[in-house]
């Protein structure tokens, strides 16, 4: 059964080309996690590079006594060649002191290129300091289908999303038991949220397919980030990453969630759209600032 994790990038710094909100207050993140208490949702997607989002997760986990319950998965940034293993120990070391927790649910690396650390990363994991350890990836799918089967790795974080299927393949999603994956940028930053015609000239080749995709949502009277999120979940998947900026948002993508997958019908008109785009349109680290 998939699971849901609250995506936290937001919760310190700004984040996501549709967010005109910029970072939610403390006080609102406080009352996102007390909704995803109350609705039994445990998991946190984190990273050192997320500004102060671990500060503010582990402040708030203490404060509402749930530090030891939940469970967060963080990233440790792109190493340098000259990182040892006390550099690696001494930054997990910090993630856990600023979550105020004793073990990190998942551990990964946040570059695909430096999947030789697995090794290091191994060794936090057998002193018990993570659970699972893995690799945040990219877009080359089949770098990434090599990738998953590396002996030490037991999670890869892949983006996939309505326009952005290039990790949705058999060689990725239908791995062994002992291997979970985890789908994050379902709402591609936000940008499905955007109304076609307001999208930037960057993003207009995007328009006709946007269209394509809000008159499909609007012929079975859902909306198109409903759609878009249960169009992964269509897919064999562990866990869907889900970023919210407020406890109204939470509370849609949830009962989005809960619905469950989509029926065929909707995924068969989905599919059916024909596209040939400039994949650096749908890759967010190839956008101009």
């Amino acid at each position: 059964m998939t699971q849901l994790i609250i995506g936290t990038a937001q919760f310190g710094m700004n984040y996501g080309i549709a967010n005109s909100t910029g970072q939610p207050s403390e006080k609102t993140v406080r009352r996102i996690i007390e909704c995803a208490i109350e609705n039994e949702v445990f998991y946190y997607d984190t990273a050192i590079s997320y500004g102060s989002s671990e500060e503010v997760l582990g402040k708030i986990f203490y404060e509402l006594g749930i530090h030891q319950q939940v469970k967060v998965f963080t990233k440790i940034p792109k190493r340098a060649k000259t990182d040892l293993q006390v550099s690696i120990d001494d930054s997990v070391k910090k993630s856990i002191d600023r979550l105020k927790t004793h073990q990190l649910f998942g551990l990964l690396l946040h570059s695909e290129s430096d999947y030789l650390y697995l090794q290091e990363l191994r060794k936090i994991k057998e002193v018990g300091l993570c659970k699972h350890i893995g690799a945040s990836v990219g877009h080359n799918a089949l770098s990434n289908s090599k990738l998953i089967k590396h002996p030490y790795l037991d999670l890869i974080q892949v983006p996939a999303n309505l326009l952005d299927r290039r990790n949705l393949i058999p060689e990725i999603l239908e791995k062994s038991e002992n291997k979970q994956t985890i789908v994050r940028s379902i709402y591609l930053q936000g940008l499905f949220s955007i109304v076609p015609s307001k999208l930037s000239e960057f993003h207009q080749p995007l328009k006709p397919l946007t269209e394509k995709l809000r008159q499909i949502a609007e012929s079975f009277g859902i909306g198109i980030n409903e759609m878009a999120l249960r169009y992964i979940l269509t897919h064999s998947l562990d866990y869907i990453v889900i970023g919210v900026e407020s406890v109204k948002q939470f509370q849609s993508n949830l009962t989005w969630f809960r619905k469950g997958p989509l029926k065929k019908n909707i995924v068969d008109q989905i599919n059916s759209i024909s596209y040939d785009l400039d994949f650096k349109l749908i890759t967010p680290y190839q956008w101009p600032n």
